[in-house]
């Protein structure tokens, strides 16, 4: 399975309830009228975020988020007849404009990555998106073994935050669709190696991602473990809103 991410700032002169509003009941419906070769499309509403790090004096990215969307396809080929689509080309292409700076999209394609949790559960409505720029000249096949390592240590690091978490998946940049991401807009904006999807019950639960994030920045100090700039990273508290779903008995076919 592939999928592609776009992280997405509201257009100028909108507020954030009616972004959520317009991507999630026009957008949405939009995108359902024909889904082509779509398997799943979900959004992920932002509610809370945090960028950069606690040490740098000043942001290096100031574009705040308020959705991430979350495209599924069963491969590359039903993804590239996805986008070639005419509905998706004069339809749900052109309504971004409608609720998205598209000059700062930020978008990536990847394959997931199962991680091992203490506690394996049910998805419970609260979702963290952590987006990690690679350290400078780390080839990906490292940065993703060392980013999957700084994972088990700090569940070992910060235990409240291993019993709160449900699931964790690793969203591992695949460069070579690299290329076709400027055609979604936000050509000057960087495009990131990873993005680690957490699994929390609720809102109340999902604090205990900042413990697992010192953990993270402490196993990253190491400059004989670091993989990714705390500086350019980011995250976002989310909720996750299924949009649509390709039906068992057309998957099955």
């Amino acid at each position: 399975m592939i999928k592609m991410l776009a992280a997405i700032c509201r257009r100028p002169g909108m507020t954030h309830a009616e972004y959520l509003a317009y991507v999630q009941h026009v957008h949405g419906a939009i995108a359902c009228e024909n889904p082509v070769a779509m398997k799943r499309y979900v959004q992920n509403h932002v509610f809370d975020s945090a960028f950069g790090s606690a040490a740098e004096p000043a942001h290096a990215m100031v574009a705040a988020r308020d959705s991430v969307t979350e495209l599924y396809w069963d491969s590359a080929a039903d993804m590239s007849a996805t986008f070639g689509h005419e509905h998706v080309r004069t339809r749900v292409g052109p309504d971004g404009a409608n609720f998205s700076d598209i000059s700062v999209a930020l978008s990536m394609v990847a394959v997931e990555v199962e991680q091992p949790v203490a506690r394996p559960g049910s998805f419970g409505g609260a979702k963290v998106l952590h987006y990690l720029r690679a350290a400078d000249g780390l080839p990906l096949p490292e940065f993703f073994q060392r980013w999957s390592r700084a994972h088990a240590c700090a569940l070992e690091a910060a235990p409240a935050a291993a019993a709160a978490l449900r699931r964790c998946v690793h969203n591992r940049q695949l460069p070579e669709f690299n290329a076709m991401l400027a055609y979604f807009g936000g050509k000057d904006v960087p495009i990131y190696e990873g993005v680690a999807s957490l699994y929390f019950d609720d809102v109340h639960a999902i604090g205990a991602f900042r413990a697992y994030e010192s953990a993270l920045l402490a196993y990253n100090a190491d400059p004989a473990t670091r993989f990714y700039v705390p500086a350019q990273s980011f995250f976002l508290y989310a909720a996750e809103v299924t949009i649509y779903q390709r039906p068992l008995a057309e998957s099955a076919a």
